[in-house]
C-alpha cells in the first residue's frame, strides 16, 4: 500500500502532465456530481448532458478520442432523452457509437466506454426510476474503470462518486417504493 503522501505526489505529478485537461475533469466532477443527486429523471439527464460535454473535451486533450466520441455521443443521447423515448431513436445511437467510436478503438480500455455508452443509452430510453439508475450503475463501472486507467483524475473521481451517490440514491427510491407500498 502506498502512503498518502506518495499517493498525492502522484496525483499532482499527473495533474501537471495535463493540467488544463485535468481541471476541465475536476470541473466536470462537480457538475456530475449534482446530477446523481436528483431524484427527478429530468434534471439527472439535464446535469448528465453537461457533464459528458465536458469529460469529452477532457479525453480529446488526453488524445483518446475514441472515449471522447462515446462521451459526446454519451451528451447527444443524454440530451435526445430528455424529449423522447423511441425506440429507433435508442437504436440508431447505439449505432452511432458503433459506426463512430468503435473503429478509433486502439486498446481494451477504450471498449470500456463504449459499452459504458450503449449501457447508458437503453437506461436512458427503455427504463426509469430504480431500473434506469440501475443500469446507469453497471455503465457507471465501466467508465470509472476506463478513467482509472488511462489517467483521468476528475474522470476517476466523479465516476467513482456516481457509483456511491447513485446507490444511496437508488437506496432512497427503494425506501420510498416500500414506504408507498405499506401506505397502500
Amino acid at each position: 500500500m502506498h502512503s498518502p503522501t506518495v499517493i498525492f505526489e502522484n496525483l499532482y505529478l499527473l495533474f501537471l502532465s495535463h493540467p488544463l485537461a485535468q481541471t476541465i475533469g475536476l470541473v466536470a466532477l462537480f457538475v456530475g456530481l449534482s446530477a446523481f443527486l436528483q431524484k427527478s429523471d429530468f434534471l439527472l439527464k439535464r446535469n448528465l448532458t453537461i457533464y459528458t460535454l465536458l469529460m469529452g473535451i477532457q479525453f480529446v486533450m488526453l488524445d483518446l478520442w475514441a472515449s471522447a466520441l462515446a462521451a459526446w455521443l454519451g451528451t447527444f443521447r443524454t440530451y435526445v432523452s430528455m424529449r423522447s423515448r423511441n425506440t429507433a431513436v435508442m437504436w440508431s445511437l447505439i449505432a452511432m457509437v458503433l459506426i463512430f467510436a468503435l473503429p478509433t478503438v486502439r486498446s481494451v480500455t477504450e471498449v470500456l466506454p463504449i459499452i459504458g455508452n450503449i449501457l447508458g443509452t437503453w437506461a436512458m430510453f427503455k427504463e426509469q426510476g430504480l431500473r434506469m439508475r440501475a443500469l446507469m450503475f453497471v455503465g457507471t463501472l465501466c467508465w470509472v474503470s476506463h478513467n482509472y486507467l488511462v489517467g483521468s483524475i476528475g474522470g476517476t473521481v466523479i465516476e467513482a462518486l456516481f457509483l456511491i451517490v447513485n446507490a444511496n440514491t437508488m437506496y432512497g427510491l427503494i425506501r420510498q417504493e416500500i414506504k408507498a407500498s405499506k401506505d397502500e
